[in-house]
């Protein structure tokens, strides 16, 4: 059984899917920076409270992750949050996360897109990262790989 997504395990578990990556290792080797994921609640999927991950990454590895806190929500430089619908998405590779943040389906309201830009492919590979980590969905979750 995985471990809830968006928890303190899951991103224990996700930092060291990023750790194990040599894709990663090559493509954010000028990526320094500390960014918050946030997955907006939606009681119809299981998701009754917003949940958040912070992530703190450094030249190619991640230095730590874990559950965001409210100060984490509150004075990260990257904000990025959106529905678990969405998230479902962008986490299993149906969707890029830069394309999510243009067309409004997920908010950076911390940061600029800009400043993301040359570090889109580590994210991907952050992404393939988490889709690694064993993850129990919320219940009434579909993944949208599955449909």
């Amino acid at each position: 059984m995985g471990t809830q997504l968006f928890s303190n395990e899951w991103a224990t578990a996700w930092a060291a899917e990023i750790n194990a990556s040599d894709a990663y290792h090559v493509q954010a080797a000028k990526w320094e920076g500390i960014v918050v994921l946030a997955m907006e609640p939606d009681p119809a999927i299981g998701v009754p409270v917003r949940r958040a991950v912070w992530v703190d990454l450094s030249k190619g590895t991640c230095r730590g992750a874990r559950a965001a806190t409210a100060d984490d929500l509150e004075q990260a430089p990257f904000l990025l949050s959106g529905p678990a619908a969405i998230w479902d998405q962008v986490l299993y590779g149906q969707m890029e996360p830069a394309m999510a943040v243009t067309m409004g389906l997920l908010s950076l309201s911390r940061g600029s897109l800009l400043d993301l830009v040359p570090f889109i492919p580590a994210a991907k590979h952050l992404l393939l990262a988490a889709a690694r980590v064993d993850t129990e969905l919320p219940e009434g979750w579909e993944r949208a790989d599955s449909q």
